[in-house]
């Protein structure tokens, strides 16, 4: 393997091994950067050509770990800091795992504290001898009550209100984390994620960065309805898409790849606009 000198930004991407977060480190990749992915199964990649040619550079680190698993999660974040600092904590864990339906919860993912668990092992993990990275973290348009009133149309509202409750309610404990560790106003409106979600007196946890920390570093994105379109911005460049601060207004859906073009976008160009707040895309 031939390794490259250490240029351009560092990257630790979790639920980066489709989707999302893939498209997004394809492109930090290909931009001269260097990803360290943290991956159940790393061999998942193998015949993978556009990640295996950066592999063999070395800008492609594949790391095996569990981010359920707090000892996984130190061990990735020290193969991440062995020559620099993490400029970017890319966090795009979604739902995944065994479904199952309840007439009264909808669809219930086990385990249902992925999403936060995952999460506040990262933020207790992280390195504290320096500044924090820019934390990137993929929400879902309809996450918090105030959200889903403005979603657009009704079956939206019964999608996010009743069907997909369960893994909606481990994006908003993802959320809350971010707002409490960048000390954000948080509408009490939303109420607060459970405990079997976040777990009773997560605020005390070990490691976990205090209120404020995270202020001017922390981003929340909140997708609209995903579908597996092409990357419109390929061809028209950001007006392919809107992003808000808060809402989009009458937003109804937005392809995987333009997100992960906004996120490459965002950290490498536009962070000036967007770092430091909770946003929404759609077209």
């Amino acid at each position: 393997m031939t390794m490259l000198a250490s240029t351009g930004l560092n990257i630790l991407a979790i639920g980066a091994s489709r989707n999302i977060g893939y498209y997004a480190s394809l492109r930090f990749l290909d931009n001269g950067d260097t990803v360290t992915f943290l991956l159940r199964n790393p061999s998942s990649m193998d015949e993978d050509a556009d990640i295996q040619k950066h592999v063999q550079t070395g800008r492609a680190r594949l790391v095996k770990g569990d981010g359920l698993v707090a000892e996984d999660v130190r061990n990735v974040w020290g193969e991440a800091t062995k020559e620099r600092p993490v400029d970017v904590l890319l966090f795009t864990v979604g739902f995944t795992g065994k479904a199952s339906f309840h007439l009264t919860k909808g669809f219930v993912i086990t385990p249902q504290d992925l999403v936060s668990k995952c999460l506040l092992n990262m933020l207790c993990e992280m390195p504290k001898t320096q500044q924090p990275p820019k934390i990137i973290t993929l929400s879902t348009v309809g996450s918090t009550k105030t959200s889903r009133e403005q979603a657009s149309g009704v079956g939206l509202k019964v999608m996010y209100g009743y069907l997909i409750q369960s893994p909606i309610m481990d994006k908003l404990g993802m959320e809350r984390i971010i707002y409490h560790c960048a000390g954000w106003d948080w509408n009490p409106e939303d109420g607060e994620p459970k405990d079997e979600v976040v777990g009773k007196g997560w605020r005390e946890r070990p490691g976990l960065p205090a209120p404020g920390t995270l202020r001017d570093t922390a981003m929340v994105v909140r997708a609209a309805l995903l579908t597996d379109g092409e990357c419109l911005a390929d061809k028209k460049g950001r007006e392919a898409y809107r992003v808000n601060e808060g809402e989009v207004k009458e937003g109804y859906n937005v392809s995987r790849r333009d997100v992960g073009h906004f996120i490459f976008d965002a950290v490498v160009n536009t962070w000036g606009r967007y770092g430091g707040k909770q946003v929404s895309i759609a077209y």
